[in-house]
Parts: C-alpha cells; sequence; structure tokens
C-alpha cells in the first residue's frame, strides 16, 4: 500500500533538523541518543551505520554564573555552593521524607529537591522557559521536563537516602555514554528518509495538509495544496489545535511554546565545557545554551567554535516576531554567564525561528487533552503520534520507542481494515 509523508517544512525532521552555514551546524538545541530499551538502541545504530558516534555526556546548569554539573549531585555541587545556601540544603534534605501530594510543578520540585534548590534555580527557570508560575504548572510538566533531563535512570536522587548514599559513596554514580549521528541530528534522518524511499514511500514537502473530510467515523480524504489522497490510515504529528479545526471539533484550548535559537560562529578560544547547559535566571534571555562541537568537533570548521543560544517565547512575542532586535541583548547576556569574554569572539549570528516547539503544561490541561481526545476518538483511522500530536514532551529516543509500538498497532489496524 502507498505511503504519503506531507511535511509542511521545506525538509524532514521536525525538531531533529541541523541548520548548516558556512562551514558551521546547528541542530535545533541539544540531541543525541540514548536509551535503557535495547531494541531503540539497536534500531538506531542499525539505521545510523557507520555515522554513529559514542559519546560521554557533559551536560551543566548555571548557578550565579558558576557551572555545576547536571543532574545536580553532592558530590561535584554542594560543596561549591555558598555556606548559606548549604546549611540550607542540609535542612531541606532532613526534611524532605515529609512529602506532601503534588499536584503543581511547585509541589514537586520542592517535594523531590527541598525549598532551597527549588528557590535558587528550578523556580526561575521553569517561570521562565514556560511563561507561567509554577504554581499554576501542572506537576506533568517535572515529570517530563525535569525527569527526563536527568535521563540516566540508573542515577537515582529521589530521597534523602539515596542523596546521602552519592555523598558517601560516589562511585555509584554512573557514567553516562551517548550516541550521536556524525555530522548533525539529521542524518539520521536522512538514513531513515532514504530507507523509506527505497521501500516506495512518497514524501511531499512544504506543502502542509489544509483539509481533511470526514464522514464522523472515518477521515475520507486529505488535501495538501492540489494534491490529495484517500487514506486508509492517517498518523497526525502536527498540532492538536490544528487537528481539531481540519475535522471540525471544537479547537481546545492546548497552548505550545516557540523557539527562537540564535547560533552563534565564533572564533577560536577555550573550548565549552559542557554540551549543554541550563541558565534559569530570569535576568538572563536565554534558557539553555549547548556547545554543537561538544557532540562532534566537525560541527564547526578547523579553528572555530559555536555556541546555541535558545529562547522559548510565544509566537506573539516580540522576540519571536522580530528576533534581530534582541541579538545585542544576547551577546550581554552571555557575557554575564561567562560564555563569551568580549564581542570580538562572534563572527556571526544566524537566527532560527521554530514553533511549536514545546506543550505548556497548564493546571488544567488535562481537561482540555481529554475533551479533545474524545472528540476525535469516533475517527477509526485516526492515530496520534509525536509530541505535538500527543501533547507529550518527549525525547528522540522515546519518540522511536513509541515509533516502534505504533508500527505493530498500524499493522494491526491495517490488518483489521482489510477484513
Amino acid at each position: 500500500m502507498p505511503t504519503v509523508i506531507v511535511e509542511k517544512e521545506d525538509r524532514l525532521g521536525g525538531l531533529a533538523r541541523t541548520f548548516r552555514y558556512d562551514g558551521f551546524a546547528f541542530d535545533i538545541g541539544p540531541h543525541r541518543f540514548h536509551s535503557d530499551a535495547p531494541a531503540v538502541s539497536e534500531f538506531i545504530r542499525d539505521a545510523l551505520g557507520d555515522a554513529a558516534r559514542t559519546i560521554a555526556r557533559r551536560s551543566s546548569v548555571s548557578f550565579g554564573a558558576q557551572l555545576f554539573p547536571w543532574p545536580l549531585h553532592p558530590t561535584t555541587a554542594f560543596f561549591r555552593f555558598p555556606l548559606r545556601t548549604m546549611l540550607a540544603i542540609l535542612r531541606d534534605l532532613l526534611t524532605l521524607y515529609r512529602r506532601s501530594p503534588s499536584e503543581t510543578f511547585r509541589d514537586y520540585i520542592v517535594n523531590m529537591y527541598g525549598e532551597t534548590l527549588y528557590r535558587v534555580f528550578f523556580e526561575g527557570y521553569s517561570s521562565k522557559f514556560l511563561g507561567i508560575p509554577p504554581e499554576l504548572t501542572h506537576v506533568d510538566w517535572a515529570k517530563t521536563g525535569i525527569d527526563r533531563s536527568i535521563i540516566d535512570s540508573r542515577l537515582r536522587m529521589r530521597n534523602l537516602r539515596e542523596l546521602l548514599a552519592g555523598m558517601i559513596l560516589p562511585s555509584r554514580r554512573p557514567t553516562l555514554q551517548f550516541i550521536y549521528p556524525t555530522g548533525g541530528c539529521d542524518r539520521f534522518i536522512d538514513r531513515l528518509h532514504e530507507r523509506y524511499r527505497a521501500a516506495g514511500g512518497e514524501t511531499l514537502v512544504g506543502q502542509a495538509a489544509d483539509r481533511l473530510e470526514t464522514d464522523g467515523r472515518r477521515i475520507r480524504a486529505v488535501h495538501a495544496g492540489p494534491r490529495s489522497w484517500e487514506p486508509a490510515l492517517v498518523v497526525w504529528t502536527g498540532p492538536l489545535p490544528l487537528l481539531a479545526e481540519l475535522v471540525g471539533a471544537p479547537r481546545p484550548e492546548l497552548h505550545y511554546l516557540s523557539l527562537v535559537c540564535y547560533n552563534l560562529m565564533l572564533t577560536a578560544g577555550r573550548p565549552f565545557p559542557f554540551q549543554w547547559c541550563y541558565h534559569g535566571s530570569p535576568d538572563i534571555l536565554f534558557s539553555r545554551a549547548s556547545a554543537p562541537q561538544g557532540f562532534d568537533p566537525a560541527m564547526a570548521p578547523a579553528g572555530r567554535r559555536s555556541l546555541c543560544l535558545e529562547v522559548t517565547t510565544d509566537e506573539e512575542k516580540n522576540v519571536y516576531r522580530h528576533p534581530e532586535a534582541y541579538v545585542e541583548r544576547l551577546l550581554a547576556d552571555a557575557k554575564r554567564e561567562r560564555l563569551l569574554l568580549t564581542d570580538g569572539e562572534v563572527l556571526d549570528v544566524k537566527i532560527e525561528r521554530i514553533p511549536w516547539a514545546y506543550p505548556i503544561y497548564s493546571l488544567d490541561y488535562r481537561r482540555h487533552l481529554s475533551a479533545v481526545e474524545q472528540a476525535l476518538s469516533p475517527l477509526q483511522n485516526l492515530v496520534r503520534a509525536g509530541r505535538l500530536g500527543l501533547f507529550w514532551y518527549n525525547n528522540m529516543d522515546h519518540c522511536i520507542a513509541a515509533s516502534l509500538s505504533l508500527a505493530e498497532r498500524i499493522k494491526n489496524l491495517l490488518r483489521q481494515s482489510a477484513s
């Protein structure tokens, strides 16, 4: 049965695209592969073949323009805090066992890490990143955004006993290895696309699906510009509000963050000591920095460096509409955070705007999500997938795991349809 991918961008990959200019390569923020599921790791290595690099993780978080290893760990971070902060963290550790149910982002972080770490980092970072206060943010944002940023399931910091064990037995901290595609994240997409085309699949890029015809039980036709198809099955990976509009359902009150990536092309200089770093200060415009050469030295020309600074925002905000107006402030913030020493290090700044990057988990988002899911449920040949289609913040590894399961589900659905 013929398969068609309809992609509104001019190339495939979504958030896994790589931008290239003058010998520099920038992913949309930090991308890497790591999974505890053997089937996922095997799929990744099989797809990449000789383009797979194995690299050790180096991630950081900035406190007061000082870099601390992330995930925070007592043996590497605790004794570098100011004395007053250290004492406050100790006090928090001694009361962490008094946990209450978590309904908000704030509750969850205070229960997990204590009031002090919440106040000095998580509160400002989450408020800046999402644009809503932690008290009005659903706990699911902590479970996806924070827990998944830790990544390694072997690293346990969930209670006082585990934290103290880490201080006494530092050797228990595991070393994490990542897989990264040589030359940029989009090489993984290219390898998969080659296989897809070899199997007879068709790709339509630069054109969104702009009309869906339904009979109340099935999607009878998909229209994308002048093209149309009568699908046996539709796998939707776009924003949920758009899908609801296309099938005539009420538009849900579900919102997504957009992203502005400032890609800095730099002169030679000191290498960055991280692959990516979180910046929580509300006074700093960007929320995360990533160093492409930390994933692959070939991401910049010889004798050059690069840095991607990410700003999350609403598409209606001025920083998204006119990002070039914020370059001077951004570079000043980079110097305040000690990422840059002088303006002379910057050869050029390329700006990329990425819409629909992250789902926003407001306190009542589950109610709105449930309503749109109920409205879409009668459509028997519709399957939702991906970060946007499911309204669930997932990493590439989680997407692959979900896709492998979805492939089996699609086979079953098509068998049922044929019978």
